[in-house]
């Protein structure tokens, strides 16, 4: 399928969060299904234009994962123009700017999120984005701040900017991740109203909810997060119901936790092949081992405990010690 000049496997899509998708966790995913675009998590442009060499431990063999895109969020445009020319010399195939997320520090930073209650700051940032880089630029949004936003508004902002597609998450800022908070309408009203191609997102937790998301918005692409950890597979298990009508209900147990965390192990060792990774490559594989352990316990009975002893190990020896 193709988002905008991106031509990509299928509509599936890997969200970008903070201390989840990095590397391995990317390759992870694409290890049971193909995925067609995956997401590096957002960027600080203040940071980027301070520590340029911040980017390198974040964007080592990104060559390698391609489709992928690069989102930043900031709302300087000083930082944002030197973050893009820092850039330049990566290998990857969209910016991505974050119009969307609701923590704490980006709403205080005016960045974020806090864009949706000031679309024309949001419109001089995309245009400059546009302007400085030499990758397709996309938009990720959410419905609102507070409330919808207005529809009307958003469409000619976004069918005017020169942005490739635009994902949306269906909550407002304020809604953050909470459960019954989702908003399909204004995300089928955007999509009728919208030029550009379309990417859905929130609370699809497996195929049943994905199709319903697509046949409310008729959305062009899924983007699929928090429902990834823990249950990497979800990716193939919403594909084998959107193409076959075959629905493959999650299942959790230690054998197949085991599996997992070898075919996770494996895919560590095979990223960190060849060089040195900054942390130090037994500090990156104990801080990503342990982190995704402690998501594959999801819905294993009785998992309580073994969470809070993986959570305390302090080394690799400690972790595999309990693993084993």
């Amino acid at each position: 399928m193709k988002l905008g000049s991106l031509k990509l496997e299928n509509r599936y899509i890997l969200a970008p969060m903070l201390n989840v998708s990095t590397p391995p966790y990317r390759r992870f995913c694409r290890k049971f299904q193909k995925i067609g675009l995956v997401s590096v998590p957002m960027q600080y442009t203040k940071k980027i234009e301070k520590d340029p060499k911040s980017l390198e431990r974040e964007l080592i063999k990104i060559e390698e994962e391609r489709p992928i895109s690069i989102q930043l969020i900031g709302s300087d445009l000083k930082a944002l123009k030197e973050s893009i020319n820092h850039l330049e010399s990566y290998n990857f195939d969209i910016i991505d700017i974050n119009a969307g997320c609701p923590s704490q520090r980006s709403i205080k930073a005016k960045e974020g999120g806090y864009l949706m209650k000031n679309l024309e700051q949001l419109k001089i940032l995309i245009e400059n984005t546009v302007k400085y880089s030499s990758k397709p630029v996309s938009l990720k949004i959410r419905t609102g701040f507070e409330k919808p936003i207005k529809v009307e508004e958003m469409a000619k902002i976004i069918n005017n900017s020169g942005i490739d597609f635009l994902t949306i998450h269906a909550r407002t800022v304020k809604s953050k991740f909470y459960d019954g908070a989702i908003d399909l309408e204004t995300v089928k009203i955007l999509k009728e109203k919208s030029l550009i191609p379309i990417i859905g997102n929130g609370d699809i937790k497996d195929g049943l909810s994905a199709k319903h998301f697509i046949d409310y918005t008729n959305v062009d692409a899924l983007m699929i997060g928090r429902e990834s950890m823990g249950n990497p597979e979800i990716f193939d298990q919403i594909h084998e119901y959107l193409t076959h009508g075959k629905e493959i209900p999650f299942k959790n147990s230690m054998e197949k936790m085991k599996k997992l965390i070898h075919i996770f192990e494996k895919g560590i060792n095979e990223y960190l092949n060849g060089f040195s990774h900054p942390q130090g490559n037994e500090g990156i594989k104990f801080i990503e081992l342990k982190r995704n352990a402690i998501w594959l316990t999801k819905n294993i009975e009785n998992s309580t405990k073994l969470r809070i002893n993986l959570s305390k190990t302090k080394n690799i020896n400690q972790l595999k010690s309990i693993l084993e």
